[in-house]
């Protein structure tokens, strides 16, 4: 039985690195990739890249999954596609994070190098926790959002599904990023900002709504921890 990794780009391959060192891959599992562009891909240091996405849906050899997928709403859209088929969904955890016991983190979820989650701090599904990222305790991370290297959310902060938080932004306790916005790199959140907005600046405000071709129509689709 093997362990698939959706995507072959930079963040599938930085996955795949916090995968093997993490020591979760058993002895005999087969690894590889699987990316649409399969048939332009080199391989990822032996491991192999098949394709398209597609074909992992019906392979009962892959039944392990991560969506190593920057883009928030296509990891949602194939994390659906794939959980239809029977997949499940692995999380990562790279061997120099900090993560607190009484944290949840949910399953297809990733926390690359450096990242802190402090103690009763709730990840949903599908969520990058990236490079010396810290979660503060009591914060809620919605399904498939973002956080950025060097973002530090404080206590009981609460980032919607979908949300994207740009490199360094800061969030102080207790404040709201709303679902499927973008709050730009080195902003501070100082007060709640609402759903599907890109936002910017310190304090962080409101810029413009997202066009609906940028947050998926279905979005609230799915049980969020937000």
């Amino acid at each position: 039985m093997g362990v698939a990794i959706v995507g072959a780009g930079g963040h599938g391959r930085v996955a795949l690195e916090c995968l093997q060192l993490s020591g979760e891959l058993g002895p005999d599992e087969d690894i590889a990739h699987f990316d649409d562009q399969w048939d332009s891909l080199d391989s990822t240091e032996g491991v192999p890249i098949y394709g398209p996405v597609l074909i992992l849906a019906e392979d009962q050899h892959f039944p392990y999954v991560f969506v190593g997928i920057g883009d928030n709403r296509a990891r949602r859209r194939i994390s659906l596609e794939l959980e239809r088929a029977g997949k499940s969904f692995l999380t990562i955890l790279h061997p120099q994070t900090v993560i607190s016991p009484r944290a949840k983190i949910g399953e297809g979820s990733i926390a690359i190098a450096g990242t802190v989650v402090n103690r009763d701090a709730q990840v949903g599904r599908g969520v990058i926790l990236n490079t010396t990222c810290t979660v503060g305790h009591d914060c809620r991370v919605g399904d498939f959002a973002q956080i950025s290297p060097g973002v530090n959310l404080g206590g009981a902060a609460i980032i919607g599904e979908g949300a994207f938080l740009g490199i360094g932004v800061k969030v102080v306790p207790l404040a709201r990023v709303g679902a499927w916005s973008i709050v730009g790199a080195g902003s501070v959140v100082l007060n709640d900002l609402p759903d599907r907005h890109f936002c910017v600046g310190a304090p962080a405000r409101p810029i413009r709504s997202l066009r609906k071709d940028e947050f998926p129509a279905d979005e609230s689709s799915l049980a969020s921890v937000s």
